[in-house]
Order: C-alpha cells, then structure tokens, then sequence
C-alpha cells in the first residue's frame, strides 16, 4: 500500500489543506519548501498522527500510536474556545496483493466484502468543545458491503463489522515515521533500560531494529537487561561488579554486541560505500557497552539510587588499533551515520511493513556538499512501496528531477511583505497554512519569488567559466543565455560558448574589455528599441566595430526577443507542459527552459522552434568566426 494524499483540517496553524502524493513516477521522494516559519513543520507533524510508529511517537508526545498530542492540535488562536474537529483523512491505494490479503483476513473472521475499491479513504479525528478535548475517533469513510453466513445478499456492514474492516485495511498501510532536527544530537550513552529520556528511549528501539536486522530474535530486554538484572546480582553498586565481571552472563552480551556491530558495519558502511563511492578501507562499526550504577526518578522527581543496575551501549568506529566514538567524530560523519541508522534498519522492522520517512530540515547545519550528497541518497530509501518526505529551505536541498512533486508551505498570505513589525504583530488567526504543489503555486503566483527561491537558487544553470582567451557570445539577459543553451543542447552544438549579461545597459565592462583587449567576443542585443540604442552607444562611446555587436533581428527578421524564436506549437507545448490555463508568459517561458536544462530533459518543441534555433546559432556562428 501507499498514501496518495493527506486532508488536513483545523490542525495547529492548518485550516484546510490537502497533500497530493499520488500519480507521481521515479523515487517517491517529497520536499516541501518554504519561508522559516512557514508551517512545514507543522505540514508534517500532521501527516505523522494519521499513523505514528511508537518510536518517533513518543519523541513528540512520550505516547505510542500517538504524535501531536492530542491537546496540541488545536488552531493555537482558538486554544481555550475551539470547538469542532481536528482531522487527518488518508487517501490508500491498495495493490492486487494488499487487497488479495484483507479479504483473505476478513474472511477468515467469518465476513464476505464486496469488491473492496483500490483507492480507500481513513479519516482520524479528534472532536473538542471549548477548548476541551471530547473524544478521538478512526474512520473508514469508504463504503464496502458484506455479507455472513449463509445470507445471499451483500448488506451495510455493521459497526463492529467496520472496525473489522478498517483494521484489516489499516494494519498493511505504511508506517510513518517522523524525524524532528533534535533526534540527530547524537547520545553519548544510550540505556538499554528504562532509563534516560524519549531521546534515549528512541535510540534505544533503534539499538532493537539492529539487533532485528542481524535474524537471531535477540530481545533487549530478555537477551541483555534480564542477564544485568538477574535475582543474583541485585547487589549494592560496589558487589555488583566483581559478581559481573565473572559471571557467565557477560560473555554472552559480548557475543551480541559482537553481532550488532557486524550487522551496523555491512548495513550502515555497505550503503555508504554503494550510494557515495567511499571505500570505508576496512573500518568497522562495534558496539562498546558498559554498565552504571541503578538509578530511577522518585515521585518527586529526585535521582535515587537501587540494586537494578543499568547497561548502556556506544557505537565506535574500529580503524585498525583505533577506536573513536562516532559521538566525537565530525558533525556530518554524525549526521549521515544516524540518518543511515534510522533508515537502513527501520525498513528491517518484523513488521515488514513501508515507511513513510519525515526528516523535518535534514542536513540543515552541514556545508553545501555534504547536503547534496544526502538527497543522493533519498531514492535509494524510497523504494519499493517506502517512501520520503522532508522540509528544506536550503536551495542546495533541491532535487530539479523531483519538482512535479516538490510542494511550497505558506501560511500568511496577506501578511505584508517587507515590515517586520508588521509581521510581528499579526495573530495567529492569520497563520493559515497551505501546502501546494511547486507548479500549481508558480503558476497562480508568479511573483511571490520568496517562497519558492531556494528552487529558483537550484535552477540556475551555471554559464561556461569566463574564459579571456576564448571566443564567446555575450547575449543580453538570462531568458537568452536559458533559450539559446537549450537551443544548442538540442541541435547538438557543443563548440559555443554563451555568457548572459544583465541588460542592455550593462555590458559596457565587457565592450570596453572586448576592445581594449581585441578579445574575440560577439554581443547580441534585443532588436527592440532599447537593445538598437544601447548598440549604436557601444559603437560610438568605446569604439567596437558594428562587427562585433548585433541584435537579434540581423539573424531572423521576425524575432525582436528572444521568445520569438517559439512558435504556436511551442508555445503550446510550454503551456501544457506547466499546466497552465492560458498561453505563457515571458517569465513562464524563462522558468521552463531553466527546469529543462537543470533537469537535462531537451525536447524539439515542434519543428518551427528547432528549424528558427538552428538558422539562429549557425548564423552567430559564422559570425562569431569573422570577429
């Protein structure tokens, strides 16, 4: 199974927004994009509760089955008075196997269904009248008919029977877990225990999904905690240890940990090594571990001291005679070793089950590369029926191959744009948050840049290295440096070099260098009014020869810009291809052949828009070979 979207409404800072994941091809890898304090990660959080594993539950809410707790939910303006619904409703859509084996489930409790749809709908909800929380309520908003026993006819299932039906259908939907910064402020010890925090209580079920991966059905509690806490070593802290230390229980645990590190070594280094071309040279990751004297917190919350001891592991990076802590290596050998923990052995769970992954702002303090590397490695965990979604307003973070599915989290789109103040004094009953698709938002706001620039920052196709010995074409403004690339990667023309400027107006550096240094440079301006002017200025204030200096119209006498060079057909084609209702703008132009070239996807556009590109860049061309 896997989740084709998610309605969301009246959840914190969301009054009514709904999440697309469905009909997307290629890795089902999701970014959400937007302003800090946009709501992403309130976009998530949201998306978490509809089905929270128990690990990453109770980081948020200390509960299983849980996330948001309950009384955090509410629109934060309404904390004390809100009454009505908060609700996550999840659109499923189920395989042949997944509805093969629900049936097969439901009629082994004795109930016939009808056909079950592919597509299923799961609302969670939670009511509250003044504020205060009323009950909580799971829903299976689909109708499917059934029949018991001997009777003929397909009937409304009854209540009972639904819950039947929902638990059948929702115990093969993907888990989804949810991955806060926090969690990557990696433990210098995690307890086997009941000790520690909900940090250490996440690791510590992560420590469980190693020793799972490794086959042998070790239990931390039986296999480890129960030799530690056995009825012969409830000892004060100072006899304990001797009876320990030769006690036929500590082999055992070393033969363990011993297993554990194996299996973290071929898991963590084995992807590393597939998905960064890094040869480890024979490193090896081991699990130390150690015990410290009992401790529990009494009612009062004070540290007090008992006879059950406790075990804590540290995981190490083995280099030959040297060990390190990874708790003491760098900041991103930190991050990627836990982000490969969490990934690599969640997907090795028993339950066997797909995972949704939320990482809230992943990789946000680690330098650009390091960033680029990681959503390298996002497609090797999404797949299969696994699935990955994460915030970033880092431009770095972007994927261009993933922007049909990237979606732009705003949440105050009447708040003005350029006082702080202002922002400042805004209540939360402005703060509507709303997720939308990077194409469906571009399209409707052209000129809201700031909310998608980190995607805009992506898209920019670096031109060729300024190169002073080498014969260039210096064109106008960037629309002509996107076009005329694409143009040239079409007709495969891989001896030009183009260099965008930023007007007509402001070439007058490279002209005055092109001169002065007899460079061999042509420029080429608009034929428009303006792009005439600035021509005959560059030939009479420095001097260049009309040689060296043209517009657009010397080539082609129907085009003035650059966007003349598309025809209806291509035009037409740009128009489908974002999706939009009406003929596209010179801004909708320029942003399509940016996603274009950044994502190395080049099609004809039709015959008229390659046959004008090639009269076009032959004719340069010949000219640039006359400068």
């Amino acid at each position: 199974m896997r989740y084709k979207a998610f309605r969301v409404r009246n959840f914190k800072g969301i009054s009514d927004t709904t999440v697309e994941f469905g009909g997307i091809l290629g890795a089902s890898v999701f970014p959400f994009v937007g302003l800090n304090e946009s709501g992403k990660t309130t976009v998530l959080q949201a998306i978490h509760t509809f089905s929270p594993d128990a690990a990453t539950s109770e980081l948020l809410s200390g509960e299983k089955d849980v996330g948001v707790p309950f009384k955090e939910r509410v629109p934060r303006h309404l904390i004390s008075t809100f009454t009505g619904r908060v609700s996550v409703t999840a659109t499923i859509e189920a395989n042949e196997t997944d509805l093969k084996a629900i049936r097969a489930k439901l009629s082994g409790d004795g109930l016939k269904v009808e056909d079950i749809p592919s597509v299923l709908e799961i609302e969670r909800r939670q009511d509250f009248k003044s504020g205060d929380f009323e009950g909580s309520y799971f829903t299976l908003l689909t109708a499917i008919k059934v029949k018991t026993g001997r009777q003929q006819k397909f009937r409304t299932p009854t209540k009972d029977e639904r819950v039947m039906i929902r638990d059948a259908i929702y115990d093969r939907t993907p888990d989804i877990a949810f991955f806060p910064t926090f969690v990557f402020d990696f433990p210098s010890k995690i307890y086997l225990t009941d000790r520690g925090g909900r940090v250490n209580s996440f690791y510590r079920s992560v420590f469980q999904d190693v020793l799972d991966s490794e086959g042998s059905k070790y239990r931390i509690e039986n296999d480890i905690v129960r030799r530690i806490r056995g009825e012969d070593k409830r000892l004060p802290w100072a006899a304990f240890l001797p009876v320990w230390f030769s006690h036929d229980d500590k082999p055992k645990i070393d033969h363990i940990m011993d297993r554990a590190g194996v299996a973290l070594t071929k898991s963590v280094f084995g992807r590393w090594n597939k998905i960064f071309g890094e040869d480890t040279k024979g490193k090896e990751l081991t699990v130390e571990y150690s015990t410290d004297e009992g401790e529990v917190i009494d009612e009062n919350g004070n540290a007090v001291k008992t006879e059950e001891h406790d075990i804590f592991v540290k995981f190490q990076v083995k280099d030959g005679t040297r060990r390190f802590d990874v708790k003491d290596r760098s900041l991103g050998f930190r991050w990627f070793f836990a982000f490969m923990l969490f990934t690599q052995f969640r997907t090795a769970r028993a339950t066997n089950k797909p995972v949704l992954f939320l990482f809230d702002e992943p990789a946000s303090n680690l330098h650009a590369s390091a960033q680029q590397r990681l959503i390298e490695s996002f497609p090797e965990i999404a797949i299969g029926d696994h699935a990955l979604a994460y915030t970033t307003h880092s431009h770095y973070m972007i994927e261009p191959a993933w922007l049909e599915q990237t979606f732009i989290v705003t949440n105050r789109a009447d708040a003005p744009d350029d006082s702080v103040i202002d922002n400042v004094s805004l209540d939360d009953g402005s703060l509507d948050i709303n997720a939308e698709t990077y194409r469906s938002f571009v399209n409707r706001n052209p000129n809201k840049t700031s909310y998608f620039q980190p995607i805009l920052d992506r898209l920019q196709v670096v031109p060729d290295k300024f190169n002073i010995d080498r014969s260039s074409i210096i064109l106008e403004g960037k629309s002509d440096y996107y076009i005329l690339r694409y143009a040239a990667k079409l007709l495969e023309v891989d001896d030009l070099s183009f260099l965008p400027g930023l007007g007509a107006g402001t070439l007058g550096a490279l002209v005055a260098l092109s001169t002065g240094w007899n460079l061999k440079y042509l420029f080429v301006l608009d034929s428009d009014k303006a792009g005439r002017r600035e021509r005959d200025k560059y030939v009479r204030d420095f001097a260049l020869p009309e040689t060296s200096i043209t517009t657009l119209g010397d080539y082609l006498e129907h085009v003035t810009v650059i966007e003349d060079l598309l025809d209806d057909t291509a035009r037409s084609k740009i128009k489908a291809e974002l999706g939009l209702d009406k003929m596209p703008s010179k801004a909708q132009i320029k942003r399509f052949f940016q996603e274009k070239l950044a994502t190395n996807e080049i099609d004809p556009l039709g015959a008229g828009f390659k046959r004008n590109s090639e009269k076009l860049i032959q004719s340069m061309k010949s000219r640039l070979d006359h400068v």
